[in-house]
């Protein structure tokens, strides 16, 4: 066993030193399933978070210059970490859940967003606004900052929205569509999510992968008739790259099988996975380089994993098991 230990470790330098030869530094974030601690990958070297409350979860990161900014929660409170100290966010309080879903730095303003009990929420440099909403639950679930404009996606009473600077604003779909991700290049917005209208009439289970193009919907092609969903966006030049799930799944039933799925330019690849069992859960591109984070089931249950430019690599847990929310690459 001791000889393992010592191999693993052997391992993982030689993993990250093969990541610092190639100029690029690979953060990933999640958390363990056993202990529900939220998790740092950083060139597949493990960091537990601290916390305080009965578990965390990482669900997003950001890296400016030297510094890291992970966001996610710690028992009911929306929380982020910089640096690997933890900051509490304002929240309603009582019985609300708070969570931090996503992140982003621009100079010296960090914005992030999520939801408190029931609205969608974002707070920049700590300060907490509560977005609009049509009435009922609301969830904030990607942001995105460019020049002066804060672009924040997310569900609002089973509508596909997107506020831009804390305007709200309804994305066209179905009366049940979901919006997960977003990237800014230049003038053109493209949000990635999830709309479950169009394939209704056939199984009111199925949803589809989509994405929006400066408001224009577009479905994305599933492998099989499943269920799919988009989780995570990135563009490079030309290029647009989706990363999520495509399920299949036997009428009235639950999904027998879940591959992770990822889509360039509207063409989709399914991931190679361990037990036909896997999800895609972010993206980030880099050069020629195409890093996928997510999940996998194993034998000995999930493994956070991640693809790179397609060859699958499982990141170390604390032995039962991990997810992977959210990835970023640094030069």
């Amino acid at each position: 066993m001791k000889k393992a230990v010592s191999f693993m470790v052997f391992l993982l330098a030689v993993y990250g030193y093969l990541y610092s030869q190639a100029g690029e530094q690979v953060h990933i974030v999640g958390f363990d399933v056993g202990n529900y601690d939220a998790v740092y990958w950083l060139n597949g070297r493990r960091t537990v978070l601290p916390r305080t409350g009965e578990g965390a979860r990482a669900r997003a990161i950001a890296v400016s210059g030297s510094n890291v900014y992970i966001a996610g929660q710690d028992g009911d409170d929306a929380v982020y970490w910089l640096n690997g100290k933890r900051n509490v966010l304002p929240r309603t309080g009582g019985s609300a859940i708070a969570i931090a879903m996503a992140i982003a730095v621009s100079g010296s303003n960090v914005y992030i967003a999520g939801l408190d009990g029931d609205d969608a929420v974002y707070w920049l440099n700590g300060r907490r606004t509560v977005l609009p909403k049509a009435g009922g639950r609301a969830v904030a679930t990607a942001i995105a900052v460019s020049g002066s404009n804060v672009y924040i996606t997310g569900q609002d009473t089973g509508d596909a929205v997107y506020w831009l600077n804390g305007r709200r604003n309804v994305l066209p779909g179905g009366n049940t569509a979901a919006a997960t991700a977003i990237a800014v290049s230049g003038s053109n917005v493209y949000i990635a999510g999830s709309d479950w209208d169009i394939r209704r009439r056939s199984n009111p289970d199925f949803a589809s992968a989509v994405y929006w193009l400066n408001g224009q919907q577009h479905e994305l092609p599933a492998t099989r008739w499943g269920v799919t969903a988009a989780n995570a966006i990135a563009v490079s030049g030309s290029n647009v790259y989706i990363a999520g799930v495509d399920k299949e799944q036997e009428t009235g039933e639950e999904a027998r099988l879940s591959y992770a799925a990822n889509w360039l330019n509207g063409q989709v690849t399914v991931l190679p996975n361990a037990k036909n069992f896997a999800e895609a859960t972010a993206i980030a591109v880099s050069g020629s380089n195409v890093y996928i984070a997510g999940w996998d089931r194993t034998d000995e249950g999930y493994a956070a994993v991640y693809w790179l430019n397609g060859q699958r690599n499982v990141l170390p847990n604390a032995g039962k098991g991990a997810v992977a929310h959210a990835i970023a690459v640094t030069r």
